[in-house]
Order: structure tokens, then sequence, then C-alpha cells
């Protein structure tokens, strides 16, 4: 015959109280599922639902010896508790990485409408540019010059450099490609 325990009864209450292992592991297997089908309707995320039912338990664990008759109601209060912290948590973090981008936002914006600021800063890049420019390959760095210094079209500059223009878009993109990379601190900025 199997042996239940019953959750109401004062005797598996007892056990759990006094730390029996086996009965922990019973009251964990009975309500997994059910509380974690409360954390993931609270957090929409199977991870994050698993890691508060993990610590749900740890603090059961911790605390077990101030269980006293209705563990159900304690544990579904320890759940719904550890949710809301999480939620409180999580908008903090949003809150101040919202206003970490708002700051960034007001300082970038302060910097360009200050003329002098602006002025410094386009120096800079013209200086970066030129840097960039300065380390393409040769013939990259001819049509890339063409293109976007002198203007020419594609068709334009092969032609004038006598290569197809599929060598132009070649070149072209890589010029692009090495310029982004070179350029980035500036690409975020603007």
């Amino acid at each position: 015959m199997k042996r239940e325990f019953q959750i109401a009864n004062q005797g598996f209450i007892k056990k759990i109280n006094e730390g029996n292992e086996e009965a922990f592991k019973i009251l964990f297997r009975l309500y997994y599922a059910k509380l974690f089908y409360i954390a993931q309707s609270y957090t929409s995320s199977k991870e994050d639902a698993e890691e508060i039912i993990q610590d749900v338990f740890v603090k059961v664990w911790k605390k077990r010896k101030s269980i006293t008759t209705n563990i159900n109601g304690y544990l579904f209060k320890v759940t719904r508790n550890s949710c809301l912290d999480y939620l409180r948590t999580k908008k903090s973090k949003l809150s101040t990485i919202n206003n970490t981008i708002q700051l960034e936002a007001l300082i970038n914006h302060k910097a360009l409408s200050d003329k002098s600021s602006m002025a410094i800063l386009e120096k800079e890049l013209e200086e970066k540019i030129q840097a960039g420019i300065a380390l393409l390959p040769e013939k990259c760095k001819k049509v890339f010059i063409k293109s976007r210094i002198e203007g020419l079209k594609n068709k334009e500059i092969s032609e004038e450099l006598d290569i197809s223009v599929k060598t132009v878009e070649n070149h072209m993109s890589k010029a692009i490609k090495h310029m982004r990379l070179h350029l980035r601190e500036f690409l975020s900025f603007f």
C-alpha cells in the first residue's frame, strides 16, 4: 500500500519544521508545477519563473520552522511576494536604463547645439576620416576618394581607373565597412 502525505496533516508539517528532507522533496514535487505556473504568469519568462520558484523553495527551507498550519497559503504567498519583488527590481533596472539613455541624449544634444563643441567634434571627425582613408589599400583608397570626395558615379570611376563596375562596387563595399569600423565611436554619437 502506497503511503500518501496530506499537506494539511500536522505530522507532515512537523516533518517539514524538523528539516525532514524526504518530506521537503514531496512538498517540492507537489507544488513546483503550480507555483511555476503562477510565477510564469507574472514574469512571462520560463527562465525567470524557474529561478523565482527555486528561490521560493530555498526561502521555505530556511524558514521551515515558522510554517504552522496552512502550508498551501504560505507557499502561494511567498511565491506571489517573490514575483512582486522580481517585478519591482526589473522595473527599477528599466527605469535606470531609461534614465541613462535620456541623460546621454541630453548630453549629446547639448554638445551638438554648442557651436564651439560642434567645431571641435567636426575637426576631430575630419581627422578620424582622413586617418581611416589613409589606412585603406591603395586601389580601394582611390575608389573611395573618387566616389565619396569627388562625387563620381561607379561607372565614371570604372572608366577613369580602367576597372569593372563590379570591382568598383567591391572596393566601395570594403571601404565603407572599414570606415564604419574606424568611425564607430562617431557613428553612435550622431
